[in-house]
């Protein structure tokens, strides 16, 4: 009978052989997981022709540029086919704890962004104005893992001004002046702007002060009008506005005091 110490150590080594195996065969697994493209792991995977498993936004906006496998380089159709197993399995790995580190943690937070966009097109659909005026923003600046879309931007502030909402008139109107998913129209955006600033939007009154104060977008340099609207930054009733924004508009304020 070998001595106890021999058998301790024999088992010691042999868990540690078995510990990295593991460790092993789980980063070979985690490889093939990741998408080739973002090198991250997919939320919404899918498979391409190439046989290869990709998040499918970024593999959709591949081949909107070349028809060729990103991994391959070999020619490709555009036949996506859902990764059910793969997503099944992603989420049974991190939920056990068999995935850890950065990645993952960039997985769960896309997931969570993932189920809020969903939400909130839900309120939208269900004909929330302020629902439509939040996916408008986050188009806008490119947020919750959506791409910058100035198109979506300006459809989602449209759909939030017909809703009756003044946050969404206010940038609808700022889509019209900047020519931002639709082309250039001050007429346009003046009026919206006005709308919006009279229901009580921060930003819209913001934005004319702003117009005004520095004689931008079409809009002449008048004081007066800039002094106007930035007041009404103050009192207005819908918060919408950034306080760094606030701040601008209180200093230009009292750098500019009535006569």
């Amino acid at each position: 009978m070998p001595p106890k110490r021999g058998r301790e150590a024999t088992v010691a080594e042999d868990a540690t052989v078995q510990l990295r195996r593991h460790k092993s065969a789980t980063e070979e697994a985690f490889a093939e997981l990741v998408c080739p493209i973002t090198f991250s792991l997919p939320v919404d995977p899918v498979t391409a022709e190439d046989g290869k498993v990709y998040e499918r936004s970024a593999i959709e906006e591949w081949l909107k540029q070349q028809h060729k496998s990103p991994v391959t380089n070999l020619a490709m159709g555009t036949r996506l086919q859902p990764a059910l197993q793969v997503k099944n399995m992603i989420r049974t790995m991190v939920t056990s704890g068999a995935l850890t580190g950065d990645k993952v943690d960039a997985w769960k937070l896309k997931l969570e962004e993932e189920g809020e966009v969903a939400e909130m097109l839900r309120d939208a659909e269900a004909g929330h104005g302020v629902a439509m005026f939040i996916l408008g923003v986050w188009y806008k600046h490119g947020q919750k893992g959506l791409a910058k879309d100035k198109a979506k931007t300006f459809e989602w502030y449209k759909k939030s001004h017909e809703a009756g909402d003044a946050s969404g008139t206010g940038c609808l109107g700022e889509c019209y002046l900047h020519g931002d998913g639709v082309p250039k129209c001050p007429m346009r955006a003046n009026t919206l702007l006005m709308d919006a600033a009279g229901r009580g939007s921060e930003y819209a009154c913001y934005i004319l002060g702003r117009a005004y104060a520095d004689g931008d977008w079409g809009f002449p340099k008048d004081e007066t009008m800039a002094r106007r609207y930035y007041s009404m930054v103050a009192s207005a009733s819908l918060v919408d506005l950034t306080d760094d924004a606030k701040e601008e508009a209180a200093t230009w304020l009292r750098a500019h005091p009535a006569a």
